[in-house]
């Protein structure tokens, strides 16, 4: 069994309540899982563009946070230094703002987003998921 395949039912009941209303209704471990999944989900399926274009970019510093606490710093400075591609280390939380700002970035601040991207996958996503997992099991017992 794959790590991730660990905590599926866990993604499967947190999402949608993140989803429906908001990461507030989630405890701290499972805000820290579902950042730290949404993160590594967004950088698979189209990199840091698709983790800013889509609503998970809402929660960029929060994702940060989360890396850090799951121990995933290498991964938290990757997503710190992205966030800082943006003017004044700003990304916007509403959408469309954040959509605009993104393709309104400078071509050489979507070139280091592609090294980001490529720096993610040679830390591994299957370790960012190991690490996932462990820390899931001890923060939440494993529920």
């Amino acid at each position: 069994m794959e790590s991730w395949e660990h905590l599926q039912p866990t993604i499967n009941r947190i999402v949608p309540l993140a989803i429906d209303s908001g990461l507030s209704a989630l405890s701290s471990a499972e805000q820290n899982t579902f950042l730290v999944w949404s993160y590594s989900g967004a950088i698979c399926n189209g990199g840091h563009a698709s983790f800013f274009f889509n609503s998970y970019g809402e929660y960029a510093n929060e994702t940060v946070t989360a890396l850090t606490a799951v121990g995933l710093p290498e991964f938290a400075s990757l997503l710190s230094r992205a966030i800082n591609l943006f003017p004044n280390s700003f990304v916007p939380i509403e959408i469309d703002e954040r959509n605009t700002a993104f393709q309104n970035l400078p071509e050489a601040a979507h070139d280091n987003m592609d090294a980001l991207d490529d720096d993610f996958f040679k830390f591994g996503d299957g370790y960012l998921m190991d690490s996932l997992v462990a820390y899931w099991m001890r923060s939440a017992g494993g529920r």
